[in-house]
């Protein structure tokens, strides 16, 4: 693995050339969207909104459940301050929209600034919040070493400002107060058992793989899922592995992945660490095998179901994704810090808390062109993480 600092460079750079090459949305509103199991069309960036029939009546049992549990209390009015990662960015954006929603669902203000990629500008946005009062932090995907200042500042303010991070796996805990993120480790070893029967059922003596990884502790648990998997067994090889250059990733992978075509012309699957990669990658893909389907072609796999890796899907140019509901993330945060203020309870340390009667709320499952959701909505994840939230507090706090 490459130093942290590097790492930390290589993202920022990554995102902004995302941003750059993909075209930016604006941020969206809290009252649009939904998933596959709401009415309404999914707007990008707003996240996944509360579902309707069993599986929001299950999450609602449950909720209630949680929530009279807890006891009664009466909600104090706070602000939230939320530093967003980059704004333009679906999965981003996503995370801003949906802790705008859980914080305004309990009474809350919330106080957004954008980060712009940038980490002068993390650092910029995290101590303006500070001076304007906020009472908590929640940050999306900005690792703790990159906001020290901000977080040796808020540690220092009495009563403290509790900073959680939101929305990255396998984020290191430092000096925040929580960081909740997806098990990449799952996520990975997911993806890989799908790989691994899809591939095993091929007639060929060598089934090689192409893998394409990122130079992050996220992306690196994901894909060494792949790889130990590989050790295991004689017919599925890795054929090359390339590490994406994030400073140049969407030129550089339509270039690698064309040319790994041609060297590699037997190649029967593309592991993408990163949805962006595999996003392009699925494109160059399906240009060069015009009109045809895996095992005629080669297998594209990724991560994340975003409506713009969905929207490939259905064209045939992504076969399948790993997804995890990370929005869960925000609601987890903001419940957190409420059942802190009301009930004087320790923030969770633990990246995915586990909550009674829906246990892990990030849900993570296989997206295929056999389960894809609506054109235009968003998958709908295993537990209706809204509505069990919507019903968790209206039974602790009358919201």
């Amino acid at each position: 693995m490459r130093g942290f600092k590097q790492v930390q460079k290589l993202l920022l750079v990554a995102f902004a050339v995302i941003a750059a090459s993909f075209g930016v949305v604006a941020c969206g509103s809290d009252n649009g969207g939904g998933d596959s199991g709401s009415s309404g069309g999914a707007v990008k960036g707003d996240g996944v909104k509360a579902g309707t029939g069993t599986r929001a009546e299950k999450a609602i049992a449950a909720g209630t459940a949680a929530g009279t549990e807890a006891g009664a209390k009466t909600l104090e009015p706070k602000t939230i301050g939320i530093i967003n990662f980059l704004g333009g960015i679906e999965s981003s954006d996503r995370l801003k929209s949906t802790a705008e929603l859980a914080a305004t669902k309990l009474g809350y203000k919330s106080i957004v600034c954008d980060g712009k990629g940038t980490p002068t500008v993390f650092v910029t946005c995290g101590n303006s919040l500070l001076d304007q009062g906020v009472d908590a932090i929640v940050e999306i995907a900005i690792e703790p070493g990159t906001i020290q200042p901000v977080l040796d500042k808020a540690n220092k303010k009495d009563p403290v400002v509790p900073i959680i991070q939101i929305g990255g796996g396998a984020v290191p805990i430092g000096d925040l107060a929580g960081t909740y993120g997806p098990d990449e480790i799952k996520a990975g070893q997911l993806l890989t058992d799908y790989l691994a029967k899809e591939l095993d059922a091929l007639p060929e003596a060598t089934v090689p793989v192409i893998v394409h990884d990122f130079p992050a502790a996220w992306g690196k648990l994901r894909t060494d899922q792949f790889r130990k998997f590989v050790k295991t067994q004689d017919k599925i090889k890795i054929a090359a592995t390339t590490i994406t250059d994030a400073g140049n990733l969407v030129q550089s992978t339509r270039k690698i992945v064309g040319d790994q075509l041609t060297a590699n012309p037997d190649v029967k699957a593309f592991w993408f660490t990163f949805d962006t990669t595999g996003q392009v990658g699925g494109q160059v893909i399906t240009a060069k095998f015009p009109g045809k389907a895996f095992p005629d072609k080669p297998l594209v796999a990724t991560f994340h179901a975003d409506l713009g890796t969905l929207d490939l899907m259905a064209k045939g140019n992504i076969d399948v994704t790993s997804e995890a509901n990370y929005d869960a993330a925000s609601w987890i945060a903001l419940d957190q810090l409420a059942s802190a203020w009301a009930y004087g309870t320790e923030i969770s340390k633990v990246e995915q808390p586990i909550y009674p009667g829906v246990g892990d709320l990030f849900g993570y499952q296989i997206i295929t062109k056999d389960n894809l959701p609506t054109a235009g909505e968003y998958v709908a994840p295993p537990v209706d993480v809204v509505s069990f939230f919507n019903a968790k507090w209206k039974a602790q706090y009358g919201v």
